[in-house]
């Protein structure tokens, strides 16, 4: 029956050579979906994650206040749990979603993306409750870890630091953990 319908397919695409063409430099342009530890020293870690693992949240920090908001970076890791990574500092709602606009440029634009934290990750992963949807993924838990936001950047040049914005050098301090011109 699967190879019934593979030949009607095959047939398909041989008849209209255009598609076929199209599906070939679709598939070519496609970025594989990635995220890795790139370095780790101590505390601070450095991952190279590709945008569509990437989900940005801007939401209330208290439930009876509207004044003060918390900033968080979803990563989807290479075990698909996903990863927070957060601001640690409460911001005011314009202040979050200026923050998340700017980071959000820096995704669209970028299909490589770097990100600095510290933290954690020898941690075990505990499945938490609450899920997150990733357009090309499908829906995630969050896996008990949390790492506190320093930079992110894509491979462009574009970055956005914690605590600086994108105030340059960007990143600066010590991210990049292993600078590329000593």
């Amino acid at each position: 029956m699967l190879s019934k319908v593979i030949k009607n397919i095959m047939i398909s695409l041989k008849r209209n050579k255009l598609c076929c063409l199209a599906l070939l430099v679709l598939a070519g342009c496609a970025t594989p979906s990635k995220f890795k530890i790139s370095e780790q020293s101590g505390r601070k870690i450095e991952i190279s994650v590709t945008p569509d693992r990437i989900l940005l949240e801007c939401e209330k920090a208290l439930e009876d206040s509207d004044e003060i908001y918390g900033f968080t970076i979803h990563v989807l890791d290479e075990a698909n749990t996903i990863l927070p990574i957060i601001q640690t500092n409460g911001l005011g709602k314009e202040d979050c979603n200026d923050r998340s606009k700017k980071i959000g440029d820096i995704l669209s634009n970028g299909n490589d993306i770097y990100i600095g934290a510290i933290g954690d990750l020898d941690e075990p992963r505990i499945k938490e409750g609450k899920a997150h949807f990733f357009l090309k993924h499908g829906t995630f838990y969050g896996n008990g870890r949390v790492l506190q936001f320093m930079a992110i950047a894509n491979e462009k040049g574009m970055c956005y630091q914690a605590f600086r914005g994108d105030e340059k050098p960007c990143p600066s301090g010590s991210f990049p953990i292993k600078k590329k011109n000593p």
